[in-house]
This record gives structure tokens, sequence and C-alpha cells, in this order.
């Protein structure tokens, strides 16, 4: 990839950092790669602590019910690229192949306003470890430009969570995914950690029950999350159902 389109990337997230007298942070990246691809959002997903898809910042409202959906759902285009590698483009979600690759979520985004989804995968040398995922309310392809700069930006991405994980905790939290639309994420975990109390299972089967049951109640998954801690829910072990009381 050419350094020019490298340093106009830099630039872009950059000059929205410098706009709020903040240091470099998710939401600069995200929000400079909304602006540079015209789209109506971007989300970044990482790789968890259970080793499952997490959303991280998500840069408007409907991005985020997006971005949550496809975690609840175990299916989409963020994860197909954090597993494969590679760039997933769909420039239209209503085709009839996206419909049989993704068939919960591709109407799912599309009642939510999405006509297409572009996601590029985070590298850490050989291993993905997450996706920045763009949003449009139109059809139609990304340019051979866009493509580059999607892949950019999630370079960027990457090098931002890498730096600031290097001195993690002296950096919050807060500075690195501030001000994001997606899901609760440490309601979530804790949600997680009383369901596998709940089952007696694992934090990974309990989290895989968590999201079942937004899916079966139509609900997000964050708040599902919010009835588990508030004791609003309570899961009960039954290998017949998932009847909760």
């Amino acid at each position: 990839m050419g350094s020019e389109r490298e340093r106009w990337v830099t630039q872009a997230i950059q000059e929205l950092a410098h706009a709020e007298g903040a240091p470099v942070a998710v939401r600069h990246v995200c929000r400079a790669c909304a602006k540079a691809l015209v789209a109506s959002g971007v989300a970044l997903h990482i790789i968890g602590d259970l080793g499952l898809s997490e959303v991280v910042y998500t840069t408007d409202p409907v991005s985020g019910r997006v971005a949550e959906l496809e975690v609840t759902l175990g299916e989409g285009p963020a994860g197909d690229a954090l597993v494969q590698g590679l760039e997933v483009l769909v420039p239209d979600l209503t085709g009839e192949a996206t419909a049989c690759r993704w068939p919960m979520f591709a109407p799912g985004a599309s009642a939510a306003g999405v006509a297409a989804v572009f996601a590029f995968p985070l590298v850490m040398g050989m291993v993905s470890v997450g996706s920045l995922e763009v949003y449009r309310a139109t059809w139609g392809d990304l340019s051979a430009d866009e493509v580059t700069d999607g892949l950019l930006f999630a370079e960027a991405a990457m090098r931002l969570l890498i730096e600031r994980m290097q001195v993690w905790p002296a950096t919050p939290e807060d500075d690195l995914f501030a001000e994001g639309f997606g899901p609760d994420w440490a309601v979530i975990h804790q949600a997680t950690g009383m369901v596998s109390i709940h089952l007696q299972t694992d934090l990974t089967s309990a989290f895989l029950r968590l999201r079942a049951q937004a899916y079966l109640t139509d609900r997000g998954l964050s708040e599902v999350a919010h009835d588990v801690v508030t004791d609003r829910l309570r899961f009960i072990p039954d290998p017949d159902n998932d009847e909760q009381s």
C-alpha cells in the first residue's frame, strides 16, 4: 500500500483527535473511516476474553444495533473477516447469495436500514484479532481506493490497540473506546459470570446461552444481560430447553 495513502489516512485520524484536543483513540479511527468511505456507520469488533467477537465501538446507534445483532446471531461479515483474515465486501445485503450465507443477519441488518457492509480484518502477524466493519445505507461496491483505505483504517486501529495495550492499565479504557454506541460489555461480562453460576457451566457456554436467549426473545444482548445482573432473569439448568424463571 502506498505511503501517500497511509499518510492521508493517518492525517484524517489525527485531525479528528486534534479537533477534540484528545489523544488519538479508536473512535477517531472509526469516525475518520466513516467519513472517508462515505459510510452511514462503522463498528469495531475484537476478540474478547472468551475468544469470541465483542463490539468495542460503533459510531452511531444504528451501527450499534447491527453490530450487536451480528454478535448475538454469531454470523455476518465481521465474523467472517476475522476468521478468514481477509476483507469481506458485500455491496448488496438483499442478494440471494448473501441471504444464503447469512440467513438471519442479512434480513435483520437490512431491516435496520443497512444496504451494504464491508468488513476489514485487524491482523497481527498471521493472526486476526478483530475486524473493522463499514455500513452504508445505499447499495454499491467500494472503489479500489476505498478498499485500500478500509484496510489502512483497520491497520491503524490494530496499531492503536497494540500501542495502548502495551501501556495498559496506564491508559484508561474510556480514553481508548470512549463514547461508543455498542453494547455494554462490562454488563455482558458480569451477566455471563452470573449465568455460569446459574447453570454451573463454563463461561463460554454461559455466554452462548445468554446469546441464545437474546435471539429467542428478539432482544438486544446487552438488554438481556441487564436483566440478569438486576436479577430479573435467572437461568435454570435444563438440558431439554432454555426456559427461565
